[in-house]
């Protein structure tokens, strides 16, 4: 599988919508037996982990293809990505995209054309920051959340959750996930943004970030602040690292 993967993005590089690739087709049980492998626990479930889709920063391409096509459950005739281009430096870069993926939009990053830097995903079906136990904000044991001159009806789930995070606890009992830092991604806090770093045995980090709606300020109280994406990316100052390990130019 992974020679043909090899193939397929030889292919892409030289012209996306020249040629197809046949693949054999994944049976249902090797398909259960491969997503079993990559199934891990932690505090805020499998979504926390450093990969999206079986998607590693570091991977080289035939096994990041392979790993879309496995665990996006795509089918014989279906193992290209929709398009291609070439970015960054000297346009050595190669960025794919899925965009109709049961999970959502895929795009994945190829730094020089041969390993992952970067990995990003739109839901198709956005979860909640209850359901991954992130913190709503950054206070953490050092007051109250909510403000007492609110009234009951306008205090959400995520509110009451947030009141008994001293005891690193939500409302249910559940843990929060206290490994990610709390942001915006402007200064008109339009949007929140999640993110932790994972150590490699390589030497450099990975950054996993989760980003709600842009316009989170607005909302009413009923509104529930979902994750719309996910974003997988080699921790910024880390760069050189990353290139010294896979020996890509320009490190």
């Amino acid at each position: 599988m992974k020679e043909r993967f090899k193939i397929l993005f030889l292919l892409l590089v030289l012209c996306l919508s020249a040629a197809t690739t046949a693949f054999a087709q994944k049976d249902t049980a090797s398909k259960k037996d491969r997503k079993g492998e990559r199934e891990t626990k932690s505090i805020g479930g499998r979504e926390h982990n450093a990969e999206i889709l079986g998607v590693k920063i570091g991977m080289d391409v035939p096994t990041a293809l392979e790993a879309v096509f496995i665990n996006a459950d795509r089918k014989t005739g279906q193992e290209r990505p929709d398009s291609k281009r070439s970015e960054g430096k000297d346009k050595k870069d190669i960025r794919v995209v899925y965009k109709d993926l049961p999970q959502g939009e895929l795009q994945i990053v190829f730094a020089d054309g041969k390993f992952v830097k970067e990995v990003a995903l739109k839901y198709a079906k956005p979860p909640t920051i209850d359901d991954l136990r992130l913190p709503f904000t950054g206070f953490i044991g050092d007051g109250l959340v909510i403000n007492s001159n609110r009234p009951d009806s306008a205090i959400n789930a995520t509110d009451v959750g947030n009141t008994t995070r001293e005891r690193g606890e939500s409302y249910d009992g559940t843990r929060f996930d206290d490994r990610y830092s709390i942001g915006f991604t402007d200064i008109q806090k339009n949007q929140r943004i999640w993110w932790r770093d994972e150590k490699t045995p390589k030497n450099y980090r990975v950054r996993v970030q989760f980003f709600s709606p842009d316009k989170i300020k607005d909302a009413g109280a009923k509104f529930v602040v979902t994750a719309v994406q996910k974003l997988l990316l080699v921790t910024p100052g880390d760069e050189a690292k990353f290139a010294q390990a896979f020996s890509l130019s320009g490190k």
